[in-house]
């Protein structure tokens, strides 16, 4: 039973939350935090009162088998845009919650469905938005549920937006029901590349392949390889190739990644060549 959470301290996550009470019948059936949880088939939706970042605690009160975060993205860009990733810390700033080098466990699926339901309906409805997937970044990570965000970003004005909400909800439901139809799909992990993840979109949008975790460059240098194994080991699916972005790291990175890899024996594939093989 896939299971809702959105922040009181989100505002996004509120415009999200008004837009899943409007468009889906939830119906109310007890508190949690002292707000309402409502549920619609047999997927839940629950309001907690800390930042989504650090709830920690979930697992102590719920049993579920996907948490789905509706929330806030930000950045100095202001960008209009709608996210999905999974979460993490490949150094040990937990600055942003989750525990050092920790990550959570990764529903590959989730990811892709998400990201193909946010591009799909942001074309239909000619809305001005990115899309896009984001590496693995912040807390929660030590849940023992797999989890995944969903955001509405980059700014107030575009956390209160009704027409972007409306697709991180329906985006939102999208996952819900795949995880009730235990959908699955050939999984790998992600190297390389910055923030935002444009080669690594094309790959999920364009093939039948999803990725779980992704390590951008900027950690390559200091990642390990105990987190990289934890991070394929916390994958809801099984991890059958790694695939690496070439241009998206230097020779040095490329070297230590692959050994790590073949240590691991973990195939490595590039995402052109995997584009090509889906042409």
């Amino acid at each position: 039973m896939p299971t809702i959470i959105i922040s009181q301290e989100d505002l996004a996550g509120k415009t999200i939350k008004k837009q899943l009470l409007k468009l889906f019948n939830f119906q109310k059936r007890g508190t949690f935090d002292e707000n309402p949880i409502y549920q619609f088939k047999e997927i839940d939706l629950v309001t907690i009162k800390e930042r989504t970042i650090f709830a920690n605690h979930l697992d102590e009160h719920f049993k579920t088998d996907l948490y789905i975060f509706g929330s806030k993205h930000k950045s100095e860009s202001g960008k209009p845009s709608l996210l999905t990733h999974c979460t993490g810390n490949w150094s040990t700033d937990t600055t942003f919650g989750g525990e050092p080098k920790d990550v959570a466990v990764a529903p590959a699926f989730a990811m892709k469905e998400a990201l193909k339901e946010i591009t799909r309906l942001k074309e239909e409805k000619g809305l001005i938005f990115d899309t896009t997937l984001e590496v693995t970044h912040h807390g929660p990570t030590n849940l023992t549920t797999p989890l995944v965000f969903v955001e509405l970003g980059s700014n107030e004005s575009n956390w209160q937006d009704t027409q972007g909400a409306e697709v991180v909800a329906r985006a939102i439901m999208k996952v819900a029901d795949a995880a009730l139809e235990k959908k699955r799909y050939p999984t790998g992990i992600g190297f390389g590349g910055m923030h935002y993840c444009p080669n690594f979109n094309k790959l999920v949008l364009n093939t039948e392949y999803a990725l779980s975790h992704i390590i951008p460059k900027y950690h390559l240098d200091a990642v390990d390889e105990k987190t990289i194994k934890k991070a394929i080991e916390r994958t809801v699916e099984p991890v059958e190739f790694a695939v690496l972005d070439n241009k998206g790291m230097n020779g040095a990175q490329k070297a230590k990644i692959t050994e790590i890899l073949n240590r691991l024996d973990v195939p490595i594939k590039r995402v052109k060549q995997l584009l090509k093989e889906s042409s």
